[in-house]
């Protein structure tokens, strides 16, 4: 006999995303398990600038749910000249849209 009243059954919700975020097209690797890696991604910044990333690497990922939507979140980093910089890049599962938000 189990007991409980189901409030653990749900998806832990994670609140809402903090910092700003801006859409990107993301370029992606679908692996032989059927995860998704992400390895290049473009953006275009206030001054119309289109920036390429390729060399992302992938610290961390997890399914999350922002304010009830399920999002997959990936924390990376790359390196560029001789400096890291660490970002979040978040894919949208429902409507399948790719958001990137830098860190620091």
């Amino acid at each position: 006999m189990s007991m409980g009243i189901g409030t653990n059954a749900r998806n832990p919700d994670a609140g809402a995303l903090a910092g700003s975020q801006m859409e990107i097209a993301c370029g992606v690797w679908f692996t032989s398990t059927g995860n998704t890696m992400p390895k290049m991604l473009k953006y275009m910044d206030d001054d119309g600038t289109v920036h390429v990333v390729d060399n992302i690497r992938v610290m961390r990922q997890e399914k999350k749910y922002y304010c009830g939507i399920p999002i997959q979140e990936y924390r990376c980093s790359t390196v560029y000249g001789e400096r890291e910089y660490l970002f979040r890049l978040y894919y949208y599962i429902d409507t399948g849209c790719w958001k990137l938000s830098w860190e620091g």
